[in-house]
């Protein structure tokens, strides 16, 4: 195929093993399965959701993949599809930022689906997450697509397609070919995330995933994909990253990749909400603590960085939030709603909520957004905003959180992932089947057999009676 980087990215996946994993990348591997069932779970209620186990069923198979939360089996690819919008629905999984952001965890559905499906290991799941997360997050550090309107979930189909060729256990030849059919034909606009939000916004990762899913199936049949697919100049690097892919220092650093670490650099989200503004959700939550009545308030500053600032408040609908999805993914909404009410939870998102009079009028006339060289400095190594309140008597209130709960800088406990998905997952599952799945979670590189596991994560009907 000629393609210097899918002949490095085939040659990297036909290496690594689960012999080759450290121990802290099969552990965190682990928590990160855990962290993405407790976020599907609490993301299987909603339309979007239900939109896409609705189209699933259509596609029933004996000896498919699991619709997660039902008892039923589907096509492989329509798994992919429901499961990973349930996941993402409620922007609960993990993140990592960089000269793209991107949620990694997107790419645990459809490659356990496909492990479920061909009956392969929870060791060779293990190791096909980590090869994957390794290709998603190295991109991300390499070169930008959102700033050429395209959107992230384009890594997530090749860090989807090199991960399930790993697991599968394609050649070289194979793997190259997956790749190819898999970007080629599917590249995801940016506008899923520009303006208003739609539902869409939980379904894009699971289709680019998907479509993942598909190259692979084509590839193991014989299907041929498109020459130079990256760095063709009709490919990857010169139409969606305007040639700011360094196509020799991605090669040799993938020639050199021998066990897998960058799962260790991703984290984990303590809220519902686009993660660059889980730093300001803990800042205005030490000021609300601090402030007896915000009748006392007389102005808001709020020092971001400019990714941040691009795509939590340049668009005037993230002002004044009229869905879910735009108001998860707005800076002003959520700081307000945090100092007002002293947390955020789901229902911080609730149509009744985001129609609060009192709050949207504060946003419009207390509250100021600026891009800073500060803020911008802490960015990537960390996620800065500083937040400044301003009141009427003269006194001066601010805080700054760089390294939120949950960030790679500050990690989560063992016992601060459990706490999660306790919580999300509490009143959806049966009690005792709940602890057995959990357990079996903590040990998937013992799992051979998918089918206790999933009988473990049915979604109680009564939780929709």
């Amino acid at each position: 195929m000629t393609d210097k980087i899918t002949n490095t990215l085939a040659s990297f996946a036909n290496r690594i093993t689960y012999e080759t994993l450290s121990e802290d990348v099969i552990n965190e591997v682990k928590r990160r399965v855990i962290d993405t069932f407790a976020c599907l779970i609490s993301g299987y209620q909603y339309d979007a959701s239900t939109a896409a186990r609705k189209l699933a069923s259509r596609y029933e198979k004996e000896k498919g993949a699991t619709v997660i939360g039902t008892t039923e089996k589907v096509a492989v690819d329509y798994a992919t599809f429901a499961n990973g919008t349930a996941v993402r629905y409620l922007d609960y999984n993990d993140t990592y930022l960089s000269v793209e952001p991107l949620h990694p965890s997107d790419v645990i559905a459809p490659l356990l689906a496909l492990a479920e499906e061909r009956g392969l290991s929870g060791k060779k799941l293990i190791t096909a997450i980590a090869v994957a997360y390794e290709v998603g997050v190295n991109f991300c550090d390499s070169a930008s697509l959102k700033s050429n309107g395209w959107d992230h979930v384009n890594y997530i189909t090749l860090a989807t397609a090199v991960g399930g060729a790993n697991l599968l256990g394609f050649n070289e030849e194979q793997t190259e070919q997956a790749i190819s059919l898999a970007i080629v034909p599917h590249a995801a606009m940016r506008q899923t995330r520009n303006g208003e939000i739609s539902m869409w916004k939980a379904a894009a990762a699971a289709n680019a995933a998907r479509n993942a899913v598909f190259a692979l199936q084509l590839a193991e049949c014989g299907m041929k994909g498109p020459y130079e697919p990256i760095v063709g100049t009709m490919g990857v690097n010169y139409q969606m990253l305007n040639r700011k892919l360094d196509v020799d220092a991605v090669a040799a650093k993938f020639q050199e990749i021998t066990s897998p670490e960058a799962i260790l650099k991703t984290y984990v989200k303590n809220w519902a909400v686009e993660y660059m503004t889980q730093s300001a959700i803990e800042a205005a939550l030490l000021l609300h603590k601090q402030i007896d009545s915000l009748d006392e308030i007389e102005s808001i500053h709020i020092e971001t960085f400019q990714m941040a600032f691009d795509i939590l408040a340049k668009d005037e609908q993230k002002w004044a939030p009229e869905t879910r999805e735009t108001a998860d993914h707005s800076l002003p909404f959520i700081v307000m709603a945090a100092l007002e009410d002293g947390e955020i939870t789901i229902d911080t998102f609730a149509e009744q909520r985001l129609r609060t009079e009192s709050t949207l009028q504060r946003i419009k006339s207390l509250m100021t957004i600026e891009v800073t060289e500060e803020m911008n400095a802490g960015y990537p190594d960390g996620n800065p905003n500083r937040i400044t309140v301003t009141l009427k008597d003269g006194r001066t209130l601010r805080e700054i959180v760089k390294h939120p709960a949950g960030h790679s800088g500050n990690p989560f406990t063992d016992e601060q992932i459990n706490e999660k998905f306790y919580r999300l997952t509490d009143s959806f599952l049966d009690a005792s089947e709940r602890e057995i799945g959990i357990a079996l979670l903590r040990k998937l590189d013992e799992i051979e057999d998918y089918s206790e596991l999933m009988k473990c994560f049915v979604v109680k009907t009564e939780v929709f009676a």
